[in-house]
């Protein structure tokens, strides 16, 4: 694929969307939620690979990707199987049926993951709700009630990249703190940004 940048969002009903991946260059093509873990989804990528979202784990990028074939996955759908066994049905361009075990770390909830799910999507909205907010406030830059907007310079594709760079090494330090909050990451542990 060339020149695409893909994205997903996670929306919740009413809300706007409270959660967007970063660019890829290869096309999203199914996606389905785990039916034991509320933090982890499936999301199937044009050039037949998957890849495991667990937000408990990272929010910023998948927590791992596996290939499955040589061609564009067309659906995943899971199935639970029992406690012990739950199933991911995926099917491919070519029309086989690739039938994958979701190991335990990804069907086995940690013991309060629906409350800290639901509670990372109420403070996402309220972020969200906060920064709409503030955006609506803010006074338009350097145009008076009767001067007309001047508009801003685009961005060379540098500077996107270096801003780009900045706002997501900050979400990683917030991340950061936040998992350090949840007592799921010690203090001492480094952050990887991105340089």
């Amino acid at each position: 694929s060339s020149g695409i940048n893909a994205e997903y969002g996670v929306w919740r009903e009413g809300e706007s969307e409270i959660l967007q991946c970063s660019r890829s260059p290869v096309k999203f093509t199914a996606a389905c939620w785990s039916p034991t873990r509320p933090g982890v989804f499936f999301i199937g990528r044009e050039d037949g690979n998957i890849d495991v979202w667990d937000l408990m784990d990272r929010s910023h990028e998948p927590s791992m990707s596996q290939n499955i074939s040589s061609s564009a996955i067309t659906s995943l759908v899971p199935y639970r199987v029992s406690t012990k066994q739950v199933l991911l049905g995926v099917g491919d361009d070519f029309g086989t049926l690739h039938i994958l075990e979701v190991p335990w770390s990804l069907r086995q909830p940690s013991a309060n993951e629906v409350a800290n799910m639901s509670a990372y999507f109420d403070r996402e909205c309220s972020r969200i709700d906060y920064y709409k907010e503030r955006e609506a406030n803010r006074p338009s830059a350097g145009a008076g009630p009767s001067e007309p907007a001047i508009p801003l310079p685009l961005e060379t594709d540098e500077e996107e990249e270096e801003r780009l760079k900045k706002s997501f090494n900050s979400y990683l330090n917030m991340e950061k703190d936040f998992l350090v909050k949840l007592g799921l990451k010690r203090d001492d542990e480094p952050v990887a940004l991105v340089h």
